[in-house]
């Protein structure tokens, strides 16, 4: 059944306003009695429609349940925003990986202005992505944030890490290891220039493990899927449960 995200939940019904409105009722034609699954809190809740208004939807709720595809780690992806659509590109296969949460930020080496970075665009491809792949969260992103905003969120994660090409120490190879069920792990990857020198101590010294990535230089873009990527494998989440 399609996938709706809604925290519009009236005892036992879903409001649905706004853009879901619209696409149920537009896109997807909804008429009484179809089915959706409607997720919520990390609920998916099967729905039936009860009536279809001109501004909104209302559905019933028939059962619930806990959603299976959220990871039982939460992963923040800190980004240096990036030209074109590649910030799209990001944040949508993200979403697909598990990615709880985004947030875009400026560096010195970034090559796109805060002003450029299309916020609302990016919410309507995280929420596309995130019903397509089966989430039973939506990731939220926040707003564009200078770097030195980022060094002062730390201490809110488990695990800080982030990939940096001048790192070749022994325990760059260990930080992905041991991770497990609960922990709250921050990633961040840095725009098409990378970061300095400097900003990388001050990300080591705020408390980020730098890692390597190997030999080869990656672009930004393939920097984050990756990265995550093998933060959600190391963390179990490619298991079948």
């Amino acid at each position: 059944m399609k996938k709706i995200f809604s925290e519009n939940k009236r005892g036992d019904f879903f409001e649905l306003v706004g853009d879901s409105h619209n696409h149920i009722a537009f896109s997807l034609r909804a008429h009484p009695g179809d089915r959706y699954v409607v997720c919520s809190g990390g609920k998916d809740y099967d729905c039936k429609v009860e009536r279809v208004e001109k501004s909104k939807t209302i559905l019933k709720i028939l059962s619930s349940s806990p959603s299976a595809g959220e990871p039982n780690i939460s992963v923040t992806l800190y980004f240096g925003i990036l030209k074109g659509d590649k910030n799209e590109y990001v944040v949508q296969k993200c979403t697909e990986l598990g990615t709880a949460a985004f947030v875009p930020f400026v560096s010195q080496n970034c090559e796109c202005r805060p002003e450029h970075f299309k916020k609302e665009r990016i919410t309507k491809i995280i929420a596309s992505a995130a019903q397509q792949c089966g989430r039973g969260k939506l990731p939220v992103c926040g707003d564009v944030a200078p770097l030195e905003e980022v060094y002062k969120s730390f201490g809110s994660y488990d695990r800080v890490i982030f990939p940096y090409e001048r790192e070749r120490a022994a325990s760059a190879e260990t930080a992905l290891e041991g991770i497990v069920p609960g922990e709250n792990i921050a990633v961040i990857i840095g725009s098409e220039g990378g970061f300095t020198e400097e900003e990388a101590q001050k990300l080591i010294k705020a408390g980020a493990r730098a890692v390597t990535l190997g030999d080869r230089i990656l672009r930004a873009e393939t920097a984050s899927v990756a990265v995550v990527a093998a933060v959600m494998y190391e963390g179990g989440q490619w298991k079948i449960n």
